[in-house]
């Protein structure tokens, strides 16, 4: 009986069958805000993807389910501050958030802190011991690392911590073993113990594809970057010219030339993913083209976890880009009014995010107005302000502030992250469609006029 349920536990296991994990905590001091796990849709084009959002109570304490099959790289986000841990399916966790008050912009802040403890916590425990030992490795011994010629260094560190945390380990835990394994091989890499082909072949080449480890992917992504940069298979110019001719076959067949990446179809087909994503930014290429080649393999890729990917980095790279939908929002204005794209129907926006005691969005004010005004039939500005403090902002601009709309916004904090907004104050154009136009748009003093002049001509030549 005991080996025909362990036959089924297995079972269970290769299967991946979906457990529930508990997550529960207190952040003292923050009633009502947000909490979410987020974790990524793939960890090659690290989209983010929420599994669960839940606000706190009155007493700032929070708990709820999430659904998970695998474990994987997780972050604990208390309103736009997140810290990362490890999720394993089935488990329980506790979080104590520390509330560290630090001025400046919430971009400015440190990582998410809290104080974690899991029913079965054996994973984060492991990989943070790992990545102690591992560092001050690194710190002690970069010198040695660089100079030495044999190596030896490198291989004993290696040796000795594949010992302590993979053979020397009471329990198997495949997800900790894997993540060690790829910590170490960047280390191989970088410090020239083992050669790229010795790389390829040990770690990548009719290998599992590892896609829920962020070790792996973390070293799958410097490894691949590098290595298209230096291969000798091909030239740089024939696989540009291949990318313009939209045909993705092509330049897979270009790939094919390596004799190491034409032994894994799957791998191939997973680093040209990649290569068409680091490509996107080229200016020896059309961004039009990636497009059209990741689009290619989303609709017609060999393997399906390929395809997702592919769909994955279309969707990030294509965010916030010129024709694509803007994140929609519903605000408050000084009376109370919401106030949404609906209200200003046929107007290009300029949606600009700002705090109270931010001081160059007040002395941007003025040649906002200008600007309103000048085109006034055809452009509403509309300043978002973050902190609260709407009548605080209204009021350092001597109270000439009626072209402009004035939100607040309140705790709709997903719109600063839904806009991208790293600093205060961003400035966003968008189109009367209430698509993308500019993200960001420059800042008053640098042209700001003549761009939207610009993208007002392209849009009408558009319709």
């Amino acid at each position: 009986m005991k080996k025909i349920l362990a036959c089924i536990f297995s079972l269970q296991v290769l299967a991946g069958v979906s457990q529930q994990t508990e997550i529960s905590g207190t952040a003292i001091g923050h009633p009502g805000e947000m909490v979410r796990v987020i974790v990524y849709a793939d960890q090659f084009s690290r989209l983010d993807s929420t599994l669960a959002t839940v606000r706190t109570d009155v007493w700032g304490n929070f708990s709820f389910p999430v659904i998970v099959e695998k474990p994987t790289y997780a972050f604990l986000a208390l309103g736009l501050k997140r810290g990362d841990f490890y999720l394993e399916p089935g488990n329980t966790y506790q979080f104590q958030i520390v509330d560290e008050i630090i001025q400046g912009s919430v971009f400015d802040q440190l990582p998410l802190q809290f104080n974690m403890h899991a029913g079965k916590d054996s994973l984060n425990k492991m990989i943070g011991q790992f990545n102690y030992e591992y560092n001050v490795f690194l710190y002690e011994k970069q010198r040695e690392i660089i100079r030495s010629k044999s190596k030896s260094v490198v291989k004993d560190f290696v040796s000795k911590m594949k010992s302590a945390f993979i053979s020397e380990m009471p329990a198997k835990n495949a997800y900790l073993e894997n993540y060690v394994n790829y910590t170490l091989a960047s280390l191989e890499w970088i410090s020239s113990s083992k050669t790229d082909t010795a790389i390829l072949m040990d770690y990548f080449v009719n290998q599992e594809v590892l896609r829920e480890n962020i070790a792996y992917t973390d070293f799958f992504r410097d490894f691949f970057k590098e290595y298209f940069k230096t291969q000798k298979s091909y030239r740089y110019d024939e696989l540009m010219g291949l990318m313009h001719s939209g045909q993705v076959q092509h330049i897979d067949s270009l790939l094919k030339r390596d004799d190491f990446l034409a032994l894994d179809d799957a791998l191939r087909e997973l680093s040209l993913v990649s290569l068409l994503a680091w490509n996107f930014h080229n200016p020896d290429v059309s961004k039009e083209r990636i497009i059209m080649l990741l689009q290619q393999i989303e609709d017609s890729g060999k393997y399906v976890k390929n395809r997702a990917v592919a769909k994955n980095f279309l969707h990030k790279l294509t965010y916030l880009q010129y024709g694509s939908k803007a994140p929609s929002f519903e605000l408050p204005d000084e009376n109370g009014d919401r106030i949404s794209f609906s209200n200003f129907e046929g107007k290009f926006i300029l949606l600009g995010f700002i705090s109270s005691d931010c001081g160059p969005c007040f002395y941007d004010l003025v040649k906002l107005l200008e600007i309103q005004q000048s085109l006034a039939s055809k452009l509403k500005i509309i300043m978002v302000v973050t902190d609260g403090e709407l009548n605080k902002a209204m009021s350092q601009f001597d109270g000439n502030h009626q072209p402009i709309t004035w939100l607040n916004l309140n705790d709709n904090v997903l719109i600063i992250e839904n806009y991208e907004v790293k600093t205060f104050p961003t400035y966003v154009l968008i189109n009367p469609d209430a698509t993308i136009a500019m993200a960001p748009a420059p800042p008053p003093n640098e042209n700001l006029e003549t761009f939207i002049k610009g993208f007002m001509a392209r849009y009408q030549n558009n319709k």
